[in-house]
């Protein structure tokens, strides 16, 4: 019976990691677009992103991140533009949306990913008087990926992402919106364009085979 149990759980074994490693998948992602501010509600064409993603099956993976943008406006009584710099970095699960829904019926060389994660990130303020002070942050981002298939292992995608972040204490301005040490909830989000490139002996088999 033991024997028995053993052979099973073998068999078991030996055929998850055959599935697993038939589908894992590596990728490196770049992308540039908007970024949309909260309160004072800033719309810049100055978003950079940077991703590394690894499809553990043809539906789940997991992604780390790094986003960049930049915000500035015009306020009275300050000779130059004001706003913020704000980086962020993140660790999301990767879910492979377009498999879910049978996205290949519409058409094989749409796909679909969806992501969420968390991370930290900073506000810099930038030509105001607390330009020296910066303002340390958790972050929540959830977001959808649409990917067109381009030619072996390139693909274009576009990303929406929203990001809530956590113990914020300075507006994207720059300023703080209270004073003390009294902190909120802020947001923002990313549109971005850019290509993914695979990589890896099973190229780009989850997203696309």
């Amino acid at each position: 019976m033991a024997k028995k149990l053993l052979l099973i759980i073998l068999f078991i074994t030996a055929n998850v990691s055959a599935q697993v490693n038939s589908h894992d998948q590596y990728s490196f992602e770049g992308g540039y677009g908007l970024g949309i501010s909260g309160k004072p509600g800033i719309t810049q064409l100055s978003h950079f992103d940077v991703g590394f993603r690894y499809m553990i099956t043809e539906y789940w993976g997991i992604k780390f991140d790094f986003g960049s943008d930049q915000f500035r406006t015009d306020k009275e009584g300050y000779a130059q533009e004001i706003g913020t710099d704000y980086k962020r970095i993140s660790f999301n699960v990767v879910n492979n949306l377009g498999r879910q829904i049978n996205m290949r019926e519409l058409s094989p060389n749409l796909n679909l990913l969806a992501h969420a994660g968390l991370g930290y990130s900073y506000i810099k303020p930038v030509g105001v008087a607390t330009s020296d002070s910066v303002d340390s942050i958790g972050n929540v981002i959830i977001g959808i990926t649409p990917q067109y298939y381009i030619i072996e292992n390139i693909a274009l995608h576009a990303d929406v992402a929203y990001i809530v972040n956590f113990s914020q204490h300075k507006d994207f301005d720059g300023f703080s919106r209270y004073l003390g040490v009294k902190s909120f909830v802020g947001g923002m989000a990313n549109v971005s364009l850019g290509l993914t490139f695979y990589f890896g002996p099973n190229g780009s088999n989850a997203d696309w085979r």
